[in-house]
């Protein structure tokens, strides 16, 4: 036999060796991977939405739905003043039909030289409806 061909027996049987050798079952190798983690969920509870800003005595909100109405009829038949609050900039950009602008420092200024009834008008019974870029 020449060395060619006992060389080329040898790795066939070195191939066949570990062929059969690594059928073996080996040593069971364990994850160290973390198990999976579930997300515990508390059970749904209804949301409720805040009542609103409280507001001095005498004072109601106004809803959405009413003020529409409102503005729809017109201010002289609705019977009612529509103030905006907002900065000018923001009552120039866009604001509610038939509303007038009257921010919070006119009014301080208005109260202190005794004109705020000027702005208001005569008709003590006129809805004056005041608002704003939020809740309060």
């Amino acid at each position: 036999m020449s060395i060619r061909n006992r060389i080329a027996v040898s790795f066939a049987t070195l191939f066949a060796v570990t062929m059969l050798a690594g059928c073996e079952t080996g040593p069971e190798v364990k994850s160290e991977a973390p198990a999976p983690q579930t997300v515990a969920t508390a059970p749904k509870q209804e949301v409720k939405k805040p009542a609103g800003p409280v507001m001095p005595k005498g004072v109601t909100v106004i809803s959405t739905e009413a003020l529409k109405a409102l503005v729809d009829k017109g201010s002289e038949a609705g019977n009612y003043l529509l103030f905006d609050s907002r900065p000018a900039g923001r009552f120039n950009a866009a604001t509610i039909p038939t509303s007038q602008h009257l921010t919070d420092a006119e009014m301080e200024k208005l109260n202190k030289e005794g004109k705020v009834a000027s702005r208001l008008g005569d008709d003590k019974n006129k809805l004056a409806i005041f608002w704003c870029g939020g809740p309060t």
